[in-house]
Parts: structure tokens; sequence; C-alpha cells
């Protein structure tokens, strides 16, 4: 009876790493870490275990954190089994960390040795520090980015965007969002026109809303006043 319950506890495992996609989090130094006062530096790149790495897709987390001092975090198993694409974070069975439209990100991750971390705490501390994606800030930032702060009952605050050194955790250049190009393909064409009405339509994901907001000054949300303005984009791109 062990020896069964052990073999099928690896082949869930193996599934479960089939099914975490790779991560997209930027490779360089700078931009892969996030810092916690009571356990150091998290890696959330973690290349030394290749696939272990954290994936930011458009409505959830996936894959792993890994901390020096405290082992693997667990951010999701990238099958979320919740309402609209997104962790129920009901109990252990269906946990972790979902991105809102806006880029609020919210839910929980896993640590063996450290317990639940809480991504929508940052968003109840006094000031309030959310944790969330932004777009592709301040003006000429080449990456998308995480900032804000996520909460550990056991072991504090983990700031996403740590200033002294400056080191964050930003997603890749092919994963970050660009104005107009809602397919993310790299290229400005008709082929974007029923991704921008999709996510019109149907509720737009972070990413879309980063691609597709354009009314001067952009307001966080996609809706009729950016219809005009993406017209404009795709008529004069190059």
């Amino acid at each position: 009876m062990k020896q069964i319950t052990l073999t099928l506890a690896l082949v869930l495992l193996s599934i479960a790493s089939v099914l975490v996609a790779q991560s997209n989090i930027d490779t360089t130094v700078p931009n892969k870490h996030a810092w916690g006062e009571n356990v150091g530096w998290t890696n959330w790149r973690g290349e030394a275990t290749p696939g272990q790495g954290v994936h930011v897709g458009s409505k959830v987390l996936s894959g792993f954190i890994w901390g020096e001092n405290v082992g693997w975090i667990n951010v999701g198993d990238g099958t979320p089994g919740g309402i609209d694409g997104r962790y129920a974070n009901a109990d252990g069975t269906d946990f972790g960390v979902n991105v809102g439209s806006d880029g609020s990100l919210s839910g929980y991750a896993w640590g063996e040795n450290i317990g639940w971390i809480n991504f929508g705490g940052g968003a109840m501390a006094t000031p309030a520090q959310p944790a969330r994606i932004l777009c592709a800030t301040p003006p000429g930032e080449p990456r998308a980015r995480l900032t804000g702060y996520v909460w550990g009952e056991n072991i504090g605050w983990i700031n996403l965007s740590d200033t002294t050194p400056t080191k964050y955790v930003s997603l890749d250049a092919a994963s970050t969002p660009v104005s107009c190009d809602m397919n993310m393909d790299g290229s400005l064409n008709g082929r974007d026109v029923q991704p921008f009405v999709d996510a019109l339509l149907g509720g737009a994901t972070w990413n879309a809303v980063c691609s597709g907001d354009l009314e001067p000054p952009p307001d966080g949300f996609l809706d009729l006043d950016d219809v005009t303005p993406f017209v404009n984009c795709l008529l004069t791109a190059p």
C-alpha cells in the first residue's frame, strides 16, 4: 500500500511539473529578485533548476520561487479550478496567486518551510502597499514589473520592488505587453483587432489592458474610450 501511495505521489508530481509553464521572469540579476527582511533574497527565475521559476500568465502565476534560506515557494500549479480561470484558494487543493485585470495580485503561495504567503496582504497594510503588475513604468522602462508587498505570517513582508539596492521582479521582453499588440505576436496589424474586441466585450486581462488602454491618460481599464486611440495606433503603425 505504501509503495502504491508513493508511486501515485510521484506520478502526480511529474504531471504537475509538466503543467507548469517555463518561467518568463527576466534573466538579468537585478530583475528577478525580491527582498524579505527575515528571509533574505528570493529568486523568481530559479534557473539553477530549469522549469522551476515563476511564470506570469494572463490570470494566474504558476511555478516556484527559490529562497536560499527558506527553500521553494509554490505560487500555483497552473491549473486553476476557480471561477473565470483563477485559483479558488478555498483550501489546499486549488491554491495559487491570481492576477486581476488591473494587474493586482491576490491569493496564496505555499512554502513547505514557511507556510502560507498572502499576496493580497500588501493592500491591507498601513499605508497600503498592494502587490501588482505594472505595465511598463516609469516611462522608458523596458519591462513589465512587479511592485508592492506580500505578507507571510511566519516571515513578515517580502518587497517585490526593493529600491536599496534597486532589485525587483520583472517579466522578460517577450512577455511584456506592447501598445496595440493585442495578440502579442510582435507586429501591429489587423490580427490585433479581434483580440481587442474580445477583451473589450469579455473582461480584459491585465496584459490586454496594458496593450489596449490607450486613451490619454490611461485609466487602467479597457473601454469605449480606447477604441479610437487603438484604431489610430494601428493606422499609424510602421
